[in-house]
């Protein structure tokens, strides 16, 4: 993803490549028409396709959300859920058991909420957490994995600690994990047989 900017944030130019370990090659596939906020931010990938937080325009207050289809090489905005169009929110998004999961920030009535949506067909509510119901560290709640059977989330609570969220019975249950640092930051790996050429 390359784009280039002008004084006081002007769109200039933005283009899309694709490098491919067949050829050992770049190859220019098109333009896009949206504005990346953060440009060291890496895209996650969930259903064949790399996601983006974007604006639309540099000057645009509200964040959307881009996809790129890894099969057809198309961008694609991505609707999110009618119910966080119309409320000041603080919105991050990841991938979580091969789907999109959104986790959105807001006040409502002087009391905090993080609301967990994930896409399968449609946008499901997942979780909706109150300050006054939540654990220590909100609202900083990223969650990481669903259990094997489908039941619980796992979720890093304020960087500090990991707890099982139930989904049935909204029960809430601390993980003990021996010589966990005081802070820290989780990211999930894969392992891959595919071996990457190293360029040097």
């Amino acid at each position: 993803m390359v784009q280039v900017h002008g004084k006081n944030n002007s769109y200039l130019h933005s283009e899309a490549k694709v490098y491919s370990l067949r050829s050992n090659s770049w190859r220019r596939i098109k333009d896009f028409c949206f504005y990346l906020s953060f440009y060291r931010e890496f895209g996650f990938l969930a259903d064949n396709a790399l996601y983006w937080m974007v604006l639309k325009t540099p000057q645009s207050g509200n964040k959307s959300l881009v996809g790129f289809d890894l099969g057809t090489e198309e961008f694609r905005f991505v609707e999110l859920p009618d119910s966080c169009l119309n409320k000041r929110f603080c919105m991050n998004m990841k991938a979580m058991g091969g789907y999109l999961c959104l986790i959105a920030s807001y006040t409502e009535f002087n009391d905090d909420v993080v609301d967990i949506w994930i896409m399968k067909e449609s946008w499901i509510k997942l979780i909706s957490w109150k300050k006054s119901e939540s654990i220590l560290g909100f609202p900083i709640v990223i969650p990481l994995a669903f259990s094997k059977s489908g039941d619980k989330v796992l979720f890093s609570i304020a960087l500090h600690k990991f707890v099982w969220y139930d989904l049935g019975s909204k029960r809430v249950e601390n993980v003990g994990i021996r010589g966990l640092p005081s802070s820290f930051d989780v990211d999930l790996y894969v392992e891959s047989l595919v071996p990457l050429m190293v360029m040097l």
